[in-house]
């Protein structure tokens, strides 16, 4: 996968991930301090966020963010600091191990702008891997993908109907 930066065209570093592949895990140091391995199986659907400017984290993002984020871990990696916060505890700008791993990162000082949906099986839902730095993502998308992941019920029978008579 390539990304136009400054008119060149430039290849993504790692592997690429696609939809329905399992997600990787990353270790990321917040801005708060604290230390997390993010990705694979969690609790809640996980939805990580690369960003490559300050001004990437915009209000109308910032907007979907805020409403799903009570039902699903929304993580923001960054390679550039950002003119606005979200939370210190969801926001990183330890980028380059993330982005390699998830296949965007461009080098060692920028990663391209990409959105994944994880499951709560660690597996990849949804993906945007924008086609240069200075695009936008399709916010209607990403606002319908989340809520779509975050009210998946898995289907079959659980242990306590099984055992039913």
């Amino acid at each position: 996968m390539e990304v136009l930066v400054d008119g060149k065209k430039l290849a993504l570093g790692k592997k690429e991930r696609k939809v329905g592949g399992e997600a990787p895990s990353a270790r990321v140091k917040m801005l708060n301090g604290e230390t997390k391995v993010i990705g694979m199986m969690a609790e809640k659907v996980q939805c990580m966020i690369t960003l490559a400017n300050s001004y990437d984290l915009n209000e109308a993002l910032l907007n979907v963010i805020n409403k799903h984020k009570e039902k699903a871990n929304i993580y923001v990696v960054s390679s550039s600091e950002l003119e606005t916060n979200y939370d210190d505890a969801m926001t990183s700008y330890d980028f380059k191990d993330f982005t390699l791993k998830f296949g965007v990162n461009i080098d060692d000082n920028a990663c391209a702008k990409s959105i994944f949906i994880i499951n709560k099986d660690g597996e990849i839902e949804y993906k945007e891997l924008l086609a240069d730095l200075v695009s936008e993502f399709d916010l209607a998308k990403l606002d319908e993908e989340l809520d779509t992941a975050i009210k998946f019920k898995k289907q079959g029978h659980t242990h306590e109907n099984w055992m039913g008579v």
